[in-house]
Order: structure tokens, then C-alpha cells, then sequence
């Protein structure tokens, strides 16, 4: 079963994986716990120990609640996560240990309580300062071992908490309260006690909560049932595209390009970068939409993107993943995206066919288009066939289709039926389509017996 942890200075990721199989990533911060539930395979269980900040956006409950509407379970404890549980056990996050309790029952009630600053992953998110928990816990354990009386308790317990969180290391917190005039026996028999006697409170928490998780995977849990309803809000949807801006490289290692010299070429091309741009837009806001209104695609609806996609670029599978470097995650994010696509088309057909007159006029192609069909509506006139059909033309639909189709894609086999061809092209039917093409084609007819020229009617 598949666990994703986030820790860093409360416990190594070597530490966490001696205890259950798990990805270990860094302290979570905003977006990552959206990234980790689409992660292939998906997560069975998150569990949060440790979260940034201070320089980024911290994880927003909103994200856990989706983890949650997800089905994946979310465990929290002993930092970020303690808090984080401590606010949403309600909705089904689960929340271990000492801390955890805390915060639940108020007795722990500030951020800072838990804050460490940290180094960076070469140095394995070594702690730099002493999280207010576990400067409380140490001194409750010197207090009980009599290293310490109650006032000297006291003193630093008050000390620490006036400092800046970032500030609070055993060696100052002695050295201040030596020149504060602090009991010098106790705070001596403090500092020889510190390397045996701290207590790392944290640390306990963040090895209950793995030792719960082992526990809960081997009874093979089901998915999480949410107790709520997840609202889809603006900030929420701001939020989720935010958390999946463009990656930096696309392929794999020996084929890597960065995405930024791939969207170059494409600029070059101001016409093309234009249109591009414009797709890009009609599709973010189908995803949107498909999402706002709690469409989520299953393995079926997938499977249909994957086939219709793989047959309008008339490629094999291997072929199509090699040319748009998709690997398993890409493609699952990719597939998932088409069909919420494909469901919003359906969704909003009619409204789409209700904006197309006027999208013609916003992009400049409506005068073309009207030019062509009324030099088509002379011809026909001219011929007396306005009213024509393929019954009393002399030519029948398999026939005009295979014209067309020879016409608009010379050298490529028809493999589409005429029902799917009706309904790709946006006509209401085959019949509909019939007429089309039965026009169309006198239209070309009458043009080449008499040398007229003939006006594309092919948008640029």
C-alpha cells in the first residue's frame, strides 16, 4: 500500500522507512499535499510530521480536506501536523500523540510552540533551534528529577517563550538565565543533565504515529469516507492550478529538455502562439468547470480519452508517450484531464454552438465564412438544385463521403463511421452532414465547369 510521508527535522526519511515502507518527501508546504494525491500510485495514507512556513505558504487545510474527499487517509503529528489535525480531526484527519492531544484540548495553543528552524536537505533538515514543546518537556523531566526546583522551571519555561522561536537553544537559555540572576547550582546541574535528559517530544510523537499507520495498514483500510461535503470555491480552484504550475523539465533523463525552450519554439510563431494560447485558455476553464460541478474520472472515462486521443493523432501507444514524453504520472494527470474535457464539451455543447456566430466575429473570420456561403447559395440557385439530396443528386452518402474525405485528408485511410464523422464535425446528425457535403460538393462542381474561383473556407 502506498504511504507518503513529509518530515525533515523531526525524523529522517532513513528513519521513517525503517519503520514502514513509505516515499518520504520534504516538510510539506502549500500545494504539496494536492501533488502527493495524484501521485501514481495514489496514496493510501499521507501522514504529515513536518511542514514549512515561515518563507513559503504553509499547507492549507483546504488541500487536506481534498486529500481526504480523495479518499486517502491523512495522518498528522508531533509539528505541522499535529496542528493541522488538531483543527481538522473532525473532518477524518487523524491525529497522534502527546502534542496532537495539545493542541486538541487547548492546553497547547500557539504556532510557535512547535517551530524549528532547519538546514537544507544536503544537511538532512538538521535542526537549528529547540521546538517550545520539547524545551517544556525537558524541563517538566529535570523538574520531576529534582536537577531543577520550580522557580528555575519557571524562569526558563517564561525565557524561552519570550524569545523569538528561531532564538530558543539550550546554551543561550542557560547563559540567560545565568544573567538574570537564575539559581546557578540548578541551571549547572541542568546543563551536565541536557545530553542524557532532554526529551524529544517531537520525535516520540512522529514514531507513535508510524507505529499507528504500520498498525492501520495491516488491517488493509479501505478508502476514506468523508463525513462532508468539499466545496469548490474560487481561492480552491486558484489554489489546485497553482499547485500544478508547468514542470521545469519534460522526458526522461537521457532525453530532457527544459519546458521553457519547447514554448520558445512555439512563440516564434506569433500566429500559432495565438491560437495555442487561446486552446490552453478553453481547456483550463473546461477542467474547471468539469471540476467545480465534482466530476471525478474513473478508469473508464480515462480509457475512452486515452482511445479517442490516440486515434485523432493516428498513432500507436508506445509512439504517442515517446513523442509527448509521458511517463505513467504524466499520463494518468493527462487522461484525467481529457476526460474532464471531454465531459465539459458534452456538458456545454449547446452553449458552445450558442457562442460560435459571435467567436467568428471576435477572431475576424465571419466575413470569409458568410463571402463563401453565398457564392455557394448562387451556385446552387443557379444550377436549381437549392433543395437537393443525395436521393435526387445521383450520388450517394458512402460515395460523397470518400469525396470528402479525399478532398480534406488526401492520402489518409477513412477509418472513422459516418455517425462519429457527424458528430465530430458538429452536425446533429448524418443526414445534416449529408446535406453539407451534397452542397459542398455541386458547389465545387459548378465552380470548376464554369472557372470560378474558389475561396477556402479554412480559418487562418
Amino acid at each position: 500500500m502506498s504511504v507518503v510521508v513529509f518530515c525533515g527535522p523531526t525524523i529522517s526519511a532513513a528513519e521513517v522507512r525503517e519503520r514502514i515502507d513509505a516515499t518520504c518527501l520534504p516538510p510539506a508546504k502549500h500545494g504539496d499535499i494536492l501533488r502527493a494525491v495524484e501521485m501514481s500510485p495514489k496514496p493510501r495514507v499521507i501522514a504529515i510530521i513536518d511542514g514549512s512556513f515561515r518563507n513559503v505558504p504553509a499547507v492549507r487545510h483546504k488541500e487536506i480536506l481534498w486529500a481526504l474527499h480523495q479518499g486517502t487517509h491523512v495522518f498528522g503529528a508531533a509539528s505541522m501536523g499535529a496542528l493541522r489535525a488538531a483543527e481538522l480531526c473532525e473532518f477524518g484527519m487523524v491525529g497522534i500523540g502527546s502534542i496532537f492531544s495539545g493542541y486538541r484540548s487547548g492546553q497547547i495553543e500557539d504556532d510557535d510552540e512547535v517551530a524549528v528552524e532547519h538546514g537544507p536537505p544536503e544537511l538532512g533538515f538538521m535542526p537549528l533551534n529547540e521546538a517550545m514543546v520539547d524545551v517544556r518537556a525537558t524541563l517538566d523531566a529535570a523538574f520531576r528529577g529534582d536537577i531543577i526546583d520550580q522557580a528555575a522551571k519557571d524562569h526558563l519555561i517564561n525565557q524561552a517563550k519570550q524569545l523569538f522561536y528561531a532564538d530558543r537553544a539550550w546554551p543561550d537559555l542557560i547563559t540567560l538565565a545565568r544573567a538574570s540572576g537564575c539559581d546557578i547550582a540548578g541551571l549547572d546541574a541542568l546543563e551536565a543533565w541536557l545530553p542524557t535528559g532532554r526529551v524529544n517530544l517531537k520525535r516520540r510523537d512522529a514514531l507513535e504515529m508510524l507505529a499507528a499507520i504500520r498498525g492501520f495498514l495491516d488491517t488493509d483500510p479501505p478508502p476514506f469516507e468523508p463525513n462532508f461535503t468539499f466545496e469548490r470555491t474560487e481561492v480552491w480552484e486558484l489554489d489546485y492550478e497553482a499547485a500544478h504550475s508547468l514542470p521545469q523539465l519534460i522526458g526522461g533523463a537521457s532525453r530532457a529538455l527544459l519546458v521553457q525552450d519547447i514554448l520558445d519554439e512555439l512563440r516564434l510563431i506569433p500566429g500559432d502562439y495565438a491560437r495555442a494560447q487561446r486552446e490552453a485558455l478553453a481547456r483550463a476553464l473546461s477542467i474547471r468547470e468539469a471540476r467545480r460541478q465534482g466530476i471525478d474520472p474513473g478508469s473508464d472515462e480515462k480509457e475512452k480519452a486515452l482511445r479517442t486521443w490516440l486515434r485523432e493523432r493516428r498513432a500507436g501507444l508506445q509512439r504517442a508517450l515517446e513523442d509527448n514524453r509521458l511517463g505513467d504520472a504524466e499520463l494518468e494527470n493527462f487522461l484525467s484531464e481529457e476526460a474532464l474535457v471531454h465531459w465539459t464539451e458534452t456538458a456545454l455543447e449547446q452553449a458552445v454552438q450558442n457562442n460560435l456566430l459571435n467567436t467568428l466575429r471576435s477572431r475576424g473570420w465571419l466575413a470569409a465564412l458568410i463571402e463563401r456561403a453565398e457564392a455557394k447559395q448562387l451556385a446552387l440557385r443557379a444550377l436549381g438544385k437549392e433543395g437537393a439530396t443525395t436521393q435526387t443528386s445521383g450520388i450517394s452518402p458512402t460515395a460523397l463521403l470518400g469525396w470528402f474525405w479525399r478532398q480534406t485528408f488526401p492520402g489518409q485511410i477513412q477509418t472513422a463511421s459516418s455517425e462519429t464523422l457527424a458528430q465530430k464535425m458538429g452536425f446533429s446528425d448524418v443526414s445534416e452532414m449529408n446535406r453539407a457535403l451534397l452542397r459542398e460538393y455541386l458547389f465545387r462542381k459548378y465552380s470548376e465547369e464554369h472557372c470560378i474561383p474558389i475561396r477556402s473556407s479554412g480559418l487562418t
